[in-house]
């Protein structure tokens, strides 16, 4: 059981437990934390892993990477300010019961949903990166499928909120399929860009606020804001986000109009900090400036605040 959340401690925890019972084969039942616990603790002490969402709030259960919260001394040993990433591979095997899945909170795959559509902006950024050297890895046979899978959710939103079987189906296949997008990849920048961002800077407040805020709700917010900056169909992911009943709004992940600001403003210096774990984090945000009057209009015309 994690208790703390994805931080070292728990991931010592599970060390020492893999290490005393050394399975072959290490499992990661529930949601993204307790996946991304398992698949390092697995990783590091040697083993093969299976992960077993019970919940789809992100993709962690195909993932190749393990996400982690900042702390003074990572898991890798060093001080990092905001979440970073263990590479770990993919897994032996996803066991998905979908019938577990399907009696779950809504709130928990409307957030994987959420997540998912990241990819409208995350793609944007991958392209500024590469285009501007500063990420060699780039592929544009898995940028054809995110585009696809993420217009097809968007565009079906409302029958994968009424679990239609074909529609929900497909949902829980497209967000299975991201470890196979990030292997033909050959990075993970078609996961996250500009609006993971932000999202970090939205996590924080909600933290600030003693408010228990989910990963994807928080990505959810951010695409929509950074989709408005990278002149993208903003207007498309926000409905979406209401048609599968995610949050659009600051007050609906309670947060105040000056707390979206800050998150805006303070954009660039997270994205920049990202940049000296990993140049290739390279985003919209390195190029346009939020000030503090750019962030309100931004996020009023979006109608977040």
């Amino acid at each position: 059981m994690v208790e703390r959340g994805a931080v070292r401690s728990e991931l010592d925890n599970a060390r020492e437990k893999t290490q005393s019972l050394k399975p072959c084969i290490v499992f990661g039942v529930g949601g993204g934390v307790n996946m991304d616990i398992a698949k390092a603790s697995a990783f590091l002490e040697k083993s093969r892993w299976i992960t077993v969402p019970t919940i789809f709030s992100t993709d962690a259960m195909t993932g190749i990477n393990a996400t982690f919260r900042g702390e003074e001394r990572g898991v890798d040993g060093r001080a990092h300010g905001g979440d970073y990433d263990l590479t770990v591979g993919p897994p032996l095997a996803c066991i998905v019961d979908t019938d577990i899945v399907r009696k779950a909170p809504w709130r928990y795959q409307g957030a994987g949903f959420a997540d998912y559509v990241a990819k409208l902006c995350a793609i944007e950024d991958w392209n500024i990166a590469y285009s501007r050297g500063r990420d060699e890895d780039y592929s544009e046979y898995a940028v054809m499928l995110g585009r696809a899978q993420t217009k097809y959710l968007m565009e079906n939103a409302p029958r994968i909120r009424k679990m239609e079987e074909a529609a929900f189906n497909t949902f829980l296949l497209a967000m299975m399929n991201d470890g196979f997008l990030t292997q033909m990849g050959g990075s993970s920048r078609i996961l996250f860009g500009s609006e993971h961002v932000v999202a970090q800077g939205l996590m924080e407040e909600q933290i600030r606020a003693h408010i228990q805020g989910l990963h994807g709700e928080q990505v959810g917010i951010g695409t929509i804001l950074m989709a408005y900056v990278q002149g993208l169909d903003w207007m498309a992911v926000r409905k979406a986000l209401e048609d599968i009943g995610a949050p659009t709004t600051a007050e609906q992940i309670g947060l105040s109009d000056q707390a979206i600001i800050r998150s805006l403003v303070r954009a660039r210096a997270i994205n920049e900090s990202w940049i000296r774990d990993r140049p290739d984090i390279y985003t919209i945000l390195m190029e346009k400036s939020l000030t503090e009057d750019f962030a309100k209009q931004i996020a009023l015309n979006t109608e977040v605040i």
